[in-house]
């Protein structure tokens, strides 16, 4: 029998669960729980806040065999192998778009290539993740498998509203102000008010968004209200500069709702042709492709039939074949 280690102490302890990783995490950590016991392995979770020596000690005194870093960042002094599940390395090639000092950069990539480079296996959530790993840190593709995510929303019941929804950390890469400054002239397209709803906690980089009265900003919400607010939604927009994944663009198509995203990073590879993908710099096309929505031309049955695509427990069953092969 495998004891296979599961780090979540990133993940908050205080009721909210947090953004997409730790999200993503959380729905990891119990499918895996669900079907270890098919490969001879049994979970063991780690969470609430310790330092390294302390999750060494852990890992000895509750006799882990292997430990499965779903942070993607491999903790220091660990006695027993590690797995890396990397979410996103945009650091290496936008280093601008994190809130770390030159030196603090420096020590967390090292620390991260360290890992992922002694690691017996490493696995990715997406082709581009994998790629720039490839790229950054030299590591053999073989090395690498990409998982991607699951997703587990509720599906409530609930009207259509007159509304764009953005679902998301606000932080400069999420590009946030580029839909908000065009929101007038998608108003005047489809002739009518419209509202755009912002879900998301306050990140770093002090984006500004601007009162206005046809913009509701919601810094904090359970998943059943994020679920529900997604669902009443009339199109997501996701415009971001670089996703590793693009978690919100997954659960909208799993509602049935439509998506329009940006083409960078991995959005195509979730999207697909179930969406709308553009240059996240296109003004004039963000505003014909969203006033073409809320004008009824836009469908989501593509994306519910897509969003099947993803599942937990394919991409639990994945990690732990390899976990199993590696130990």
């Amino acid at each position: 029998m495998i004891r296979l280690g599961i780090d979540l102490r990133h993940v908050s302890t205080d009721g909210f669960v947090g953004a997409g990783v730790a999200h993503a995490s959380n729905e990891l950590a119990d499918t895996l729980r669900a079907y270890a016991h098919e490969y001879g392995t049994e979970t063991f979770e780690v969470r609430g806040k310790m330092r390294s020596w302390e999750l060494s000690r852990r890992m000895r005194d509750q006799r882990i065999d292997a430990f499965l870093a779903v942070s993607g960042a491999v903790p220091p002094l660990l006695p027993v192998p590690a797995f890396p599940w990397v979410h996103d390395v945009a650091i290496f090639t936008h280093p601008e778009w994190f809130p770390q000092s030159p030196s603090r950069r420096f020590v967390t990539t090292s620390l991260f290539l360290r890992g992922v480079r002694r690691a017996p296996h490493v696995f990715a959530v997406s082709e581009d993740t994998k790629r720039t790993l490839v790229e950054m840190a030299g590591i053999e593709s073989e090395k690498i498998t990409v998982t991607y995510q699951g997703v587990r929303v509720s599906t409530p019941w609930n009207e259509p509203g007159d509304y764009a929804i953005m679902i998301g950390t606000v932080e400069p890469r999420k590009n946030i102000p580029f839909i908000v400054e065009l929101w007038k002239d998608v108003q005047m397209a489809i002739g009518r008010d419209v509202r755009l709803v912002i879900v998301g906690k306050t990140g770093w980089g002090n984006v500004d968004i601007p009162s206005r009265d046809w913009l509701d900003r919601v810094p904090i919400a359970t998943d059943e209200d994020r679920d529900r607010l997604l669902a009443g939604a009339r199109v997501l927009l996701l415009p971001s500069l670089h996703e590793g994944f693009g978690r919100s663009a997954l659960e909208a198509m799993t509602l049935g709702v439509p998506v329009i995203a940006s083409n960078r990073g991995a959005l195509s590879e979730v999207v697909g042709d179930a969406g709308i993908l553009l240059d996240p710099e296109d003004r004039e096309g963000w505003i014909g492709t969203i006033s073409a929505a809320f004008l009824g031309r836009a469908d989501g049955a593509r994306g519910r039939v897509r969003a099947t695509l993803f599942s937990w427990e394919r991409t639990a069953r994945t990690i732990l074949a390899k976990v199993q092969e590696s130990c």
